[in-house]
């Protein structure tokens, strides 16, 4: 017998004649979380499931190094501690950083600057030859919005396109955005994700302009922050809207989304603090379908092994022991009615971007600062 079976089902409307009843000083608006997105109805049964493509797993729990300094023990340590993954921030190749680690069984990513000389990315190429598992990757807009300069941008694509002619390797291919600068700028979700979108949408026709091959993966790079259900969401959002652009290219790209807590909000913060932020972004990473979960040692003020230990231990512990995964967030009708809302302005900021002539010439001729936090 199924106890359920002895409930009535309520419908949106009965939730909130009930509530209307029970507080008669008000009205139903009342309730509704007012956002930039628009309006959020806590009764609301959705039935409406924001599109993600494919079930998405969450297989990478990766540590950042951007310091040469003792590297490959650290890496060493790291992995000893249990990260599957590594991520190699703007470091110039040597042979040594790779010492007795197994690069053919962790996911290894090596992040150059746009600003990289061809010696160094034949090096890695070179590397990259070898039996490795995970990416080889460059933003050619990184930091566009960072002091924007028209002839610094051509720079940077052309070492972009060098790039992609160097580097042999299919499966270590991919196109990359590093969406985490948007989170500093922007006042919402939606421009955020569109900005992050519309810098996804500009690599591509870069590659479509200049005739580079098309990587067969993409990688969004995102912070997460404090807001728990908006943090799901926006991931939901973000791949929902990559797969549309995706869609309307033609193309046949896998989407993978990697997140990180947003430093901003542990700056002067307890340990106890961190630890608390870093399992809450965890979870919402988990919950909103991302594949990726990056730490580094700028989310701690502290050098010690044990808490980074301890930091590592959240993401294994979610995934290996409590087991949760995205699909436990697939039919929650707030986060769903959040992500479709979130995804819908978004695209309508998008649409703006696009009619202006893309990203580069919105920044170009300074109207993207309409949009910033602080005027």
């Amino acid at each position: 017998m199924n106890i359920r079976s002895n409930f009535n089902k309520s419908s949106t409307q009965d939730w909130e004649d009930k509530v209307i009843e029970d507080f008669k000083d008000k009205v139903i608006d009342d309730f509704y979380w007012k956002t930039s997105y628009g309006n959020i109805n806590p009764f609301s049964i959705n039935k409406e499931l924001i599109d993600n493509f494919s079930s998405q797993s969450f297989n990478e729990i990766r540590w950042r190094f951007n310091n040469d300094n003792k590297i490959n023990s650290n890496i060493l340590n790291r992995l000893k501690d249990g990260v599957n993954s590594i991520n190699i921030d703007g470091i110039n190749f040597k042979n040594s950083i790779f010492d007795n680690v197994m690069c053919s069984i962790i996911q290894t990513h090596i992040k150059l600057s746009p600003n990289t000389n061809s010696s160094e990315i034949k090096l890695w190429n070179n590397w990259g030859d070898q039996e490795i598992k995970g990416s080889i990757r460059m933003d050619p807009l990184e930091n566009i919005l960072e002091n924007f300069s028209e002839s610094n941008l051509n720079n940077q694509f052309k070492s972009y396109q060098n790039f992609s002619n160097i580097i042999k390797n299919k499966n270590l291919k991919c196109i990359y955005v590093n969406g985490e600068v948007y989170l500093k700028y922007f006042n919402d979700f939606s421009t955020e994700i569109a900005f992050l979108v519309s810098h996804f949408n500009e690599i591509i026709e870069c590659h479509i302009s200049n005739q580079l091959d098309i990587p067969k993966k993409v990688m969004i790079q995102t912070l997460i922050g404090n807001s728990f259900l908006e943090s799901i969401s926006k991931i939901k959002a973000i791949r929902f809207i990559i797969n549309q652009i995706i869609k309307t290219h033609n193309l046949k790209m896998e989407v993978y989304i990697e997140t990180s807590p947003n430093p901003e909000i542990l700056k002067q913060k307890e340990l106890d603090f961190r630890i608390m932020t870093l399992t809450s972004t965890a979870l919402s990473s988990l919950l909103g379908g991302a594949n990726t979960f990056e730490m580094s040692n700028s989310l701690l003020e502290s050098n010690e092994d044990y808490w980074k230990k301890i930091m590592i231990n959240v993401p294994l512990i979610l995934t290996e022991e409590s087991n949760i995964n995205n699909e436990m967030s697939k039919g929650a009708h707030i986060i769903e009615q959040i992500s479709i809302k979130m995804a819908q302005s978004s695209w309508s900021i998008f649409k703006e971007i696009e009619n202006r002539n893309g990203l580069i010439s919105v920044i170009k001729n300074k109207e993207h600062t309409n949009y910033y936090k602080f005027k």
